[in-house]
């Protein structure tokens, strides 16, 4: 698969991701407890989705996926080979990394005013550094869950 492949596809998983976060964010109470515990910060983000709709909060997640791929890619290529595990975790790292710190290009832009007022004023540098990482990661496995599927499935 391409880059721009995988970048469409990056825009695609991560915009459908935020929905997902959407929905538990304006559902907290009804998310299993150990999340809630977890990531309390899920329910903080709740003031954010009720200003934007479904559609503007994917496109922003989507366009941030799709503009942080391209960084990671550059420094290292998609795997090609899942089974190769230490570069699927030079990747991973190296995609933590840049997820941890496209953070700063975001709230720096002032681009993202409600994000910056409702997620990265709560967290602070460190956590929503750590989140934005996290993010990432669950982006790229999904990611290599989909390409793998791709290539030893439907794409033989």
């Amino acid at each position: 698969m391409n880059n721009s492949n995988i970048i469409i596809l990056t825009f695609v998983v991560t915009a459908l991701w935020d929905v997902a976060l959407r929905y538990m964010a304006l559902n907290f109470n009804k998310v299993p407890s150990i999340i809630q515990n977890i990531m309390p910060f899920i329910g903080d983000l709740e003031p954010y989705f009720k200003i934007h709709t479904l559609l503007a909060a994917a496109l922003i997640a989507g366009f941030v996926g799709a503009t942080t791929q391209p960084i990671i890619l550059a420094i290292t290529p998609f795997p090609k080979n899942i089974m190769n595990l230490s570069y699927v975790l030079k990747f991973l790292v190296v995609s933590f990394i840049i997820s941890a710190l496209y953070g700063f290009i975001m709230k720096w832009s002032g681009l993202f005013p409600h994000l910056q007022k409702h997620y990265y004023d709560k967290l602070g540098v460190v956590r929503s550094m750590y989140h934005d990482g996290i993010s990432g990661l669950i982006v790229q496995f999904t990611l290599l869950f989909l390409v793998t599927m791709y290539k030893y499935g439907a794409g033989k």
